[in-house]
């Protein structure tokens, strides 16, 4: 698979490369103070030295600063570039640099033209002699033991349904992935995912084979009576520990790269889970990141990229505003660093450290991309500011691709997502109200209500970045702390929506257009019949409202009772009286929603935003216009990628915890030494 570039359209790029940074070093000595040049011939020869400079001198100085360079969040590596192009100065006659910021701002610049220089010429890091070095220090750090099974490697797209897979591939927005269906070295699958349609529940079933009590991306525990968010890392942290029997899919020396769970694999980065707690951590998690930091160009790359993708998101808001696109939502405040964050740097980083893992000859190793999914809530799931982040999403599967074919031991790749995401209208702007105030009317005037806070998925990560920072005790982290000493609570960064104490008579969570409604004077789950004599108008006016599709409560006598507007459904007696209010919502609607009824931290009172069908579009309680979390369209449909010849079921696997099952037989396969062959028993899939 994949294909590389030949040596004579390799030399080619390399001698464009080189003559553009040899014209770019002549402008800038020309409007620079600090710097200045006596000749072509002196910018010739400096751009030969400054190149060598990297690759030889780079590595030795990166790896004597990089925990500071990381606790820099990557600013340091434009000193060192300064630094390279004031030792090519001492060694060049006629390149002289007479100031330190004359030298920082000709090293930006180069960097900043060799970035887009790269772009336009195609040339791909893994082309370049940083590929050879990252490849020699990963296999010198971690010397791989004889072993000729090949490794597994999971890449995720977070938010991306099969249906959208499906049409981003005919559109051409993912020619890699295109080209493995076409050839035959693999297939798409169908599953479903389950309600709560949500990365926390969803990744926990694939990583560990548990999700059980995890009712949402948020949820209130009546026991402690402490919110639960599933991006925090504290509370993160506290639902591995719960899920976790020790049997997680990456157990055997396995690595987690920007997920929200580590799997029991032995090392991670970027996962929201595990945060560092100790100096030797810090520094151990920094190692990681040489493979990023040793390219002179990746961090000002990402600096430019990021520059840009803020740029392309402010035009298409406005691009938006200016067509009348409806539905649409506010893309401002945070959220266009959080693309930019997500989008390039989270992106770009991953995937080299997952390369770096890779020629090391790590043997399974799961990563998620978000930017995606973080796009697709403000801009729509199949709107074309999405789909071009999936475009870049397919180069980097690509790079990946074409790393495993020099690593120590063979790869394969499996695809996949955790959950998709459905159009949404925001309830609040279909119906003028948001579902904490609809709650509010219908209990009594003394009730107290409180709304947990809206926080986007994608900012965890870069939370945990931030938070492993902070903990370092010497001056660069000192000053950190300083810095985001507003934005951190008990050693955690917060950026985004900040955490509030949960407080009140009724506790409303809204994750997408799932809500989950906890009534908190009374320790236990509130029964139907008591709502009833307690609070008379809740459940009739939520059952009522025209944006809800269903209401579920758990009945003393009957138990989980889903309701709608023209009939009722006995989910553990499996009767309908009137219109099955569920049958909008799937098959396996009733079945799921008997389990999230059996979690012991699902809501009181369990509401569902309307599905259309027609329009093929959720109301949603969160004010996005992609949504999932609940029941409804592609939310509960993502998909799997994997090499055709490995054994899958012949019909839908019904659950996260199913798809499991089925990883861990691959993973042991491989670790056998062969390819897995035998039917897997027990589960089903839908081939596409």
């Amino acid at each position: 698979m994949g294909h590389r570039a030949s040596p004579y359209s390799l030399a080619r790029r390399i001698a464009a490369l080189w003559a553009i940074e040899v014209a770019a070093l002549w402008v800038l000595a020309r409007v620079l103070p600090g710097l200045s040049l006596e000749g072509w011939g002196a910018a010739v020869l400096g751009v030969a030295v400054i190149g060598l400079a990297n690759a030889l001198v780079r590595p030795i100085l990166l790896f004597l600063t990089l925990p500071f360079t990381v606790l820099s969040f990557g600013f340091l590596t434009l000193g060192l570039n300064a630094l390279i192009l004031w030792l090519a100065a001492l060694a060049v006659p006629g390149l002289h640099v007479s100031s330190f910021w004359g030298g920082f701002a000709a090293a930006l610049g180069l960097s900043a033209v060799n970035t887009v220089a790269t772009s336009l010429l195609a040339f791909d890091e893994e082309d370049s002699v940083y590929r050879n070095i990252v490849k020699r220090m990963a296999r010198r750090s971690h010397p791989l033991a004889e072993n000729p099974s090949p490794g597994l490697v999971f890449v995720e797209f977070d938010g991306l349904s099969v249906g959208v897979l499906e049409r981003a591939i005919g559109a051409g927005y993912l020619p890699t992935l295109a080209r493995w269906v076409a050839s035959g070295s693999h297939r798409i699958v169908r599953w479903d995912c389950g309600v709560p349609s949500q990365t926390s529940s969803v990744q926990a079933g694939i990583l560990f084979g548990n999700n059980f009590d995890i009712p949402g991306f948020r949820w209130y525990e009546k026991s402690t009576g402490e919110m639960v968010v599933s991006n925090d890392p504290a509370d993160a942290r506290r639902i591995e520990q719960r899920v976790s029997r020790g049997a997680g899919l990456l157990r055997e020396n396995g690595i987690s790269v920007f997920n929200m769970f580590t799997g029991d694999a032995r090392r991670s980065v970027a996962t929201i889970s595990t945060l560092a707690t100790s100096v030797h951590e810090v520094r151990e998690t920094s190692s990681i990141y040489f493979a990023f930091f040793v390219n002179p160009y990746n961090f000002t790359r990402a600096l430019v990229f990021m520059a840009w993708e803020l740029a392309v998101e402010r035009w298409e808001a406005i691009r938006q505003s200016l067509r009348g696109v409806r539905p649409r939502v506010s893309r401002g405040g945070g959220f266009p660093f959080l693309r930019a964050a997500s989008t390039i740097f989270q992106r770009d980083f991953g995937t080299h450290t997952l390369m770096s893992e890779m020629f090391a000859g790590v043997p399974i190793a799961y990563m998620t991309f978000v930017g995606y999914d973080v796009v697709a809530h403000h801009a729509g799931p199949e709107r074309r500011d999405a789909l071009r982040v999936l475009r870049h999403l397919d180069r980097r599967v690509a790079m990946l691709e074409r790393a495993g074919q020099d690593a120590p031991r063979p790869y394969r790749f499996v695809v996949l997502s955790d959950h998709g995401q459905t159009p949404s209208v925001p309830f609040r702007q279909r119906h003028g109200h948001s579902l904490d105030e609809v709650v509010r009317r219908l209990v009594s005037e003394s009730r107290t209500v409180h709304a947990a806070p809206e926080h986007m998925e994608g900012w965890g990560h870069l939370n945990a970045l931030l938070s492993e920072a902070i903990r370092h005790q010497r001056l660069a982290g000192r000053a950190a702390r300083g810095l985001l000493r507003r934005r951190t609570r008990e050693g955690v960064v917060e950026l985004g929506t900040r955490r509030q104490p949960a407080q009140g008579d009724v506790i409303v969570c809204a994750s997408g257009n799932l809500g989950l409604i906890y009534l908190t004077h009374v320790s236990d789950r509130v029964t139907l019949e008591e709502i009833a004599v307690h609070l008379p108008a809740l459940i009739e006016g939520l059952v009522a409202h025209d944006g809800i599709g269903f209401v579920m409560a758990r009945s003393a006598a009957h138990g989980p009772v889903a309701m709608g507007r023209d009939g009722v459904h006995y989910l553990r007696e499996h009767i309908i009286e009137g219109t099955d209010p569920l049958a909008e919502y799937g098959p396996r609607a009733a079945a799921q929603l008997e389990r999230l009824d059996g979690f012991p931290h699902s809501g009181d009172v369990v509401v569902n935003g309307r599905y259309h069908p027609a329009g093929g579009f959720v109301e949603s309680f969160e004010e996005m216009v992609g949504a999932h979390g609940g029941l409804g369209g592609a939310q509960t449909e993502p998909f799997l990628m994997s090499p055709r010849d490995w054994p899958l079921p012949s019909t839908t696997m019904h659950s996260p915890e199913e798809i499991y099952q089925v990883f861990v037989r691959w993973r042991d396969a491989l670790a056998a030494g062969h390819e897995p062959s035998d039917r897997v028993d027990g589960v089903s899939g839908d081939v596409l």
